[in-house]
């Protein structure tokens, strides 16, 4: 059966004009390749990217891409693999407030490994990234935020963006392009349950390799379900209670919303960003001594509280996932980057007495607003003074400047000064470039 949303869907992929695109959704994309490739820098050395590599390395293959921290290249959908677990691990990636979940590291390293086994373009990099974050806006909004109860949107809604994104790079025709989604949506998973674990990156890794094998097998002339997203027993229907839809109508270079991602300021969850944005608002009011401090409280949304209110600090992806945590290295630091959860943070006596004392609970007002992200933070302090401040959603407003520094930041360990600052100029220049073996060179010294 042809459902009509799915057929515009695979119709404005594979008939999106580069060209027609606004010049601000262009500049947007830049900045998250940018941003991207400091974060898969940034995480190449963490423990699921070092065994993902061993092991990709033994299973081997043809050489087609480049795989972050391996000297030799990868099959193309081993490199995206490996790329897209390293791209997460520190949680510094890019997301999505409505979509929930973060399209950047389930659509750049697959254009990136799909683009230099192909010889593309600059110019059709940029444009497969773009296309890869409007689909995974729109069909995240579609499913959630009843979808994000169990599923991973990443892992998820990520497949049939990477499927999307490498129909873009291969050229597939409309056909073809509708195939390779049907073939997305039925080879999509990933858990909330895995949080925590190493098993949260490959929720990732799969998205980004799926989504290259639905377009490569839809190449082929394998085909899949045109009605696999909106059937009566597709994609959405199995995976969500609420859908909308009318999120994926009319997609089209004037309608798009690849721009609607946020930038990630904290190394943490991102359902520990309002609570934190609330909570350095008060101090910019107040400055905190954490010796003077009694209780703090964080009221916020359900989603949150479940995800992140635990107090856990025993390896780095359980801290990042815990509020507690994350509010003792905010108050005692001033900081929340991936400094605050090294093994010597971590072990930090100070940090852990004031960790325990941070409550996180439920505000059904803010469960009830939810995909907007309310907090509210109370402290106490020691002669009975309550200070408390609430914020209404997350700050995500996105400034070049930032970004950059945030990027250079990430990789001066690996690049040095000068090498991070010439690095920025090449990935802010991404569709300039006549193939984008430059930027895979850059990503292969981390």
């Amino acid at each position: 059966m042809e459902e009509p949303l799915q057929a515009g869907l695979a119709r404005f992929i594979s008939g999106c004009s580069l060209e027609k695109i606004p010049e601000k959704f262009k500049a947007d994309a830049r900045l998250r390749i940018l941003d991207w490739a400091g974060c898969a820098i940034a995480g190449a050395h963490y423990p699921q990217t070092v065994i993902a590599g061993r092991y990709l390395s033994s299973v081997g293959g043809a050489a087609e891409s480049t795989a972050i921290g391996l000297d030799d290249r990868l099959p193309a959908r081993s490199a995206a693999f490996l790329n897209g677990v390293a791209g997460h691990v520190c949680e510094l990636d890019d997301g999505h407030r409505t979509a929930i979940g973060h399209p950047g590291s389930v659509t750049i390293p697959v254009a990136l490994a799909l683009a230099e086994k192909t010889g593309a373009t600059g110019a059709d990099f940029l444009k497969a990234v773009i296309i890869g974050y409007d689909t995974f806006a729109r069909l995240g909004r579609t499913v959630n935020p009843s979808h994000y109860k169990t599923w991973h949107t990443t892992g998820t809604v990520g497949t049939v963006a990477a499927a999307a994104t490498a129909a873009s790079i291969l050229g597939l025709n409309e056909e073809a392009a509708n195939n390779a989604i049907g073939l997305a949506a039925t080879m999509a998973g990933g858990l909330i349950e895995s949080f925590g674990s190493h098993a949260k990156a490959l929720n990732i890794a799969e998205a980004c390799q799926n989504g290259i094998d639905a377009a490569l097998l839809a190449q082929s002339g394998f085909t899949g379900s045109h009605s696999a997203l909106l059937g009566k027993k597709g994609f959405v229907a199995a995976t969500c209670s609420d859908p909308h839809p009318e999120n994926l109508e009319n997609p089209s270079e004037e309608t798009l919303v690849s721009d609607t991602a946020f930038f990630k300021v904290y190394a943490s969850c991102g359902h520990t960003n309002s609570p934190l944005d609330a909570l350095f608002s008060l101090m910019k009011k107040h400055p905190l001594d954490p010796d003077t401090i009694r209780s703090v409280r964080v009221k916020t949304y359900r989603v949150a509280v479940d995800v992140t209110g635990a107090f856990r600090y025993g390896t780095e992806d359980e801290a990042k996932f815990s509020l507690p945590w994350c509010f003792a290295a905010a108050i005692t630091d001033g900081a929340v980057t991936l400094s605050q959860f090294t093994p010597e943070a971590r072990a930090d006596e100070r940090k852990l007495a004031l960790a325990r004392k941070v409550e996180v609970t439920e505000d059904p007002e803010a469960t009830s607003l939810f995909p907007r992200r309310v907090a509210e933070v109370e402290v106490t302090l020691s002669d009975g003074t309550v200070l408390s401040e609430k914020v209404w959603n997350s700050n995500d407003a996105a400034d070049p400047a930032v970004i950059r520094q945030k990027f250079v930041s990430a990789v001066q360990k690996t690049l040095g000064d000068e090498g991070a600052e010439k690095a920025a100029d090449l990935l802010l220049a991404a569709d300039s470039l006549s193939g984008v073996s430059p930027i895979a060179q850059l990503i292969s010294v981390a």
